[in-house]
Formats: C-alpha cells, sequence, structure tokens
C-alpha cells in the first residue's frame, strides 16, 4: 500500500526566507558581541566577515534549493534567493539592530558619530560642515543602511549566481 505523502515544493522565497532568518540571526550575534566588547559595530573593518558570512549561506541556500528541488537553478532563482534572504535579514536585523542602539544602548551610535566627526577633522571640514554632515548622517543612517544592504546584498547574489547556477538540460516552458 502506497501512502500519499503531501510534500510542499521548494520555492525561492521559501528558501530565501529561511536563509535570511538565519543571516539575521548571526548578524545580530555578531552586532551584540561587538557593541559588548566596546567595538564600533558599524565600522566598515567588520564588513569583510559579514560578505563571508553572506556568500556562504548564500551558496548553502542555492545548494538546498537544488537538493530540495529538481536539482537545477536557473540564475533568475538563485538572484531571487538573495533577494529574499537581503529582504529579511535586513528587515529582521536591522530592526533588532536599530531597536538596541536606540533604546537600550544609545552609545552604540555616539560611537559611530564620534568616529564619522574624526574622519571629518582629518579630512580639514570646518566645525559649521562637520556639524551639517552630522546631522544628515542622523538623519539618513538608518534609510542608507537598508538601502546599501539591498543593494549590496542583490549585488552579491548575482555574482555568486553565476557560479552555483545549475541549468536544466531539458527546460519546461
Amino acid at each position: 500500500m502506497e501512502e500519499n505523502i503531501d510534500v510542499k515544493p521548494v520555492t525561492v522565497r521559501g528558501v530565501g526566507t529561511k536563509f535570511g532568518l538565519i543571516s539575521a540571526g548571526i548578524g545580530i550575534f555578531f552586532f551584540l558581541v561587538l557593541v559588548l566588547t566596546g567595538q564600533n559595530a558599524f565600522d566598515n573593518k567588520w564588513s569583510w566577515v559579514n560578505v563571508i558570512i553572506s556568500i556562504a549561506l548564500l551558496v548553502v541556500a542555492h545548494r538546498e534549493f537544488k537538493k530540495l528541488g529538481d536539482g537545477f537553478m536557473s540564475y533568475g532563482q538563485g538572484v531571487g534567493i538573495g533577494f529574499w534572504m537581503a529582504i529579511v535579514s535586513l528587515l529582521i536585523g536591522g530592526f533588532v539592530m536599530w531597536i538596541y542602539s536606540s533604546l537600550i544602548e544609545p552609545e552604540v551610535m555616539d560611537r559611530f558619530y564620534e568616529m564619522q566627526r574624526i574622519k571629518f577633522e582629518d579630512q580639514g571640514m570646518s566645525d559649521n560642515q562637520i556639524d551639517v554632515s552630522l546631522e544628515w548622517t542622523r538623519k539618513l543612517f538608518w534609510p542608507i543602511y537598508g538601502f546599501f544592504g539591498l543593494f549590496f546584498g542583490v549585488l552579491m547574489a548575482v555574482i555568486v549566481t553565476i557560479f552555483t547556477q545549475k541549468k536544466n538540460p531539458n527546460p519546461v516552458f
């Protein structure tokens, strides 16, 4: 006797969301480690760690999509997985970071702004220019963080998918 088992087909959004949640969790953990050790969590010197982790998660997500599906993944599907990973990771991870740095420990952002002030001073900007620049940095930090996070997440998917795609030799239209 055969049993009918309902197996949901693997989807780009499903795999992307799953790995976006994993990415958000890792990002939040990394953020908290940096903050609790007194580091500037928004310093560019730490971004390479996030890039390596993101690439590794994207490769694993692509592998899972192919394994759970028909063994193939188009270029568009690979980029779509990366898009969903970036959206979910940014929404959850970014929200937690915003809450933490706004309500729990505002000193996190103060360290970042102080680092910006020092950079501006080193560039020879006047006090008035620095004040205006920091005012706009405060206003636009989180929207820019979200925009560039999504942009670079998708860009990374565009590049990684070149190497991880596996075209179906017999496409069904």
